[in-house]
């Protein structure tokens, strides 16, 4: 509900329940803490006051410097209440009526001490009880008229120092979240820039999470700028590898339709459009191919692929094919996560741009989740090495590298990751389980 504001208004809404909700909850604890305070209080003047009293020996003619306390003598065995103020007797009968009940209580309970506190219209009298000796009882009372003021007093401090604390804490989170807005609203307008495919730039100076965030964006964003121009370029150069093959179908069937064999007779003429078919199939294959693994590595099985057998097949095939290259093989048992199928295009076109480099040697070692592809050819570029998996890169040899796009969708789809290793007499394509 409340993400229908701005981050501004979310503040003020929700410090302000919190405010009211603080406010709602303390008052009472500091009121009635307070209260507590200020009866214990009431009941040490009383005990201070009782003991000045006793120290006069009960004297009538005492004194005391509070002329809010009101003492009172009970005499056991006389069975006699005294003053030691001089009061109207309808004082004397009020002030008696609030104690007398709990101080014949407690001579036939023959207690000690007493505190008490009562409500009188609209004050309350605290008093205390306290047997002087085996014949004596001390009776002590105070009106609370000071002890409100005091407690108003009090709750008026508290009050305004939550008020100011409230205030300064608002303040510094208003504060805080404003400077949050700002490099907000930035990075909303450098992705509608973005999205707009507008030039833009974001320039945020920060080391929290924002400021990360606005890191990955910028490198997004960079990374979005260098797939464009690889696409771009991958584009024209399958435009341009295309346009050969299907200019000399062009060209050939024309020929054929005139009577006319530019390859000597009509069967060799016939044989370089199927071979220029055979190119164009086998392109649009592996686009298509690769756009595909994109929908497929949402929906990854729990099935095995036996490498060993797999790539003994695959071998068996390819000697054929690359009679005039060795392909030596070390192999033990292991399964791999993932399909055969998947798995058999992946190996075919490592060894295949294996053996578009090679000179005289393809060497292929298997060990328990780790397959290396070795080949005696030229080393790669080491400046950026990963670059020859990234899809549509174009290789030193003007292909457009679909075939190493394909190998490392395939492999990171089954949790693997290929790298591509130079060694002293050629390069090794691994591909073994990430950590």
């Amino acid at each position: 509900m409340l993400t229908k504001y701005s981050l501004q208004k979310q503040l003020v809404i929700i410090f302000s329940i919190i405010a009211i909700g603080v406010l709602a909850i303390l008052l009472p604890i500091i009121d009635n803490n307070l209260t507590h305070v200020i009866d214990n209080e009431m009941y040490d003047v009383l005990t201070r006051s009782q003991n000045d009293f006793y120290s006069y020996d009960f004297s009538p003619d005492y004194a005391g410097s509070d002329k809010q306390i009101y003492h009172f003598t009970y005499n056991i065995n006389e069975d006699t209440l005294t003053t030691a103020q001089n009061i109207s007797a309808k004082k004397y009968q009020i002030l008696d009526y609030v104690f007398q009940n709990d101080l014949y209580k407690m001579v036939k309970k023959n207690k000690k001490k007493l505190q008490e506190k009562v409500k009188m219209q609209d004050q309350t009298v605290y008093y205390q009880i306290v047997k002087a000796d085996d014949s004596n009882y001390i009776i002590s009372l105070v009106y609370s008229d000071y002890s409100k003021t005091l407690i108003n007093n009090l709750k008026e401090q508290v009050i305004d120092i939550f008020y100011v604390a409230f205030l300064i804490i608002g303040l510094a989170l208003f504060i805080w979240v404003s400077s949050l807005i700002k490099p907000l609203k930035l990075i909303k307008n450098y992705i509608d820039d973005i999205k707009n495919d507008k030039e833009s730039e974001l320039h945020i100076q920060r080391e929290d999470e924002i400021g990360v965030l606005s890191s990955s964006l910028i490198e997004m964003k960079e990374e979005i700028d260098r797939q464009n121009e690889i696409k771009e370029e991958m584009i024209h150069n399958i435009s341009h590898d295309l346009k050969t093959p299907i200019a000399l179908i062009q060209t050939y069937a024309q020929s054929i339709k005139d009577d006319i064999y530019p390859y000597g007779d009509k069967d060799s003429s016939v044989d370089v459009i199927l071979e220029n078919t055979d190119r164009l199939e086998k392109k649009v294959k592996s686009l298509l191919y690769l756009n595909r693994l994109d929908y497929i590595s949402g929906q990854i099985g729990d099935e095995t692929c036996s490498m060993k057998e797999l790539i003994e097949h695959i071998v068996f095939q390819l000697t054929a094919m690359h009679s005039q290259i060795e392909i030596i093989t070390d192999l033990q048992d292991s399964s791999f996560k993932g399909k055969d199928d998947y798995w058999r295009i992946c190996i075919e076109n490592i060894i295949e741009n294996a053996a578009r480099y090679v000179h005289h040697e393809i060497k292929i070692i298997l060990k328990d989740q780790y397959l290396e592809i070795f080949n005696d050819g030229e080393p790669i570029d080491n400046s950026n090495p990963e670059s020859l998996f990234q899809p549509y890169e174009i290789g030193h040899k003007g292909q457009f590298g679909l075939g190493l796009s394909i190998v490392y969708k395939t492999v990171t789809m089954y949790g693997y990751k290929v790298e591509a290793v130079n060694r002293v007499d050629g390069v090794s394509f691994i591909i073994q389980k990430k950590d």
